[in-house]
């Protein structure tokens, strides 16, 4: 006969953040990492951090005192969108804990698989630390 019990016998959940431990007075209540594919769809990527910005401040100031965002990046060389426009990223990928939420911005679907290994590293990397992942667009594939 086992010793063992049903709870011993659970998957493990993932390990929760220590958001204290990150945390400082006056940081952000909210810090979310963006990772652009190539030929992102930049209306998509624009909505959402319009969004941001006016949640992360009262009086439609646009400081990111509330909420702050980063576009990430594994070589920082600009991406460029389907309509042509190309942002430069601010930040290496580095570790996926700094965030609250990272977030994919997809873009045509023939580029689908175009992120990388490294990418698909980091985002494994981020869902085994318990960081939320967030699809938008074809970014969800």
């Amino acid at each position: 006969m086992s010793n063992s019990t049903p709870a011993a016998n659970a998957a493990p959940s993932p390990p929760s953040r220590p958001r204290s431990l990150r945390r400082q007075p006056g940081d952000a209540r909210l810090s979310v990492g963006f990772i652009l594919a190539k030929r992102f769809t930049l209306c998509a990527f624009a909505n959402f951090v319009d969004v941001l910005r006016l949640a992360a401040d009262e009086g439609d100031r646009s400081r990111p005192i509330l909420c702050t965002w980063t576009v990430l990046s594994e070589d920082m060389d600009p991406v460029m969108s389907s309509s042509g426009i190309t942002v430069q990223p601010k930040d290496r990928l580095g570790d996926p804990t700094r965030f609250d939420y990272i977030v994919v911005i997809g873009g045509l679907m023939e580029e689908t698989p175009s992120l990388g290994s490294g990418y698909s590293r980091y985002l494994q990397q981020a869902a085994k630390a318990g960081v939320p992942l967030v699809g938008v667009c074809t970014g969800a594939f």
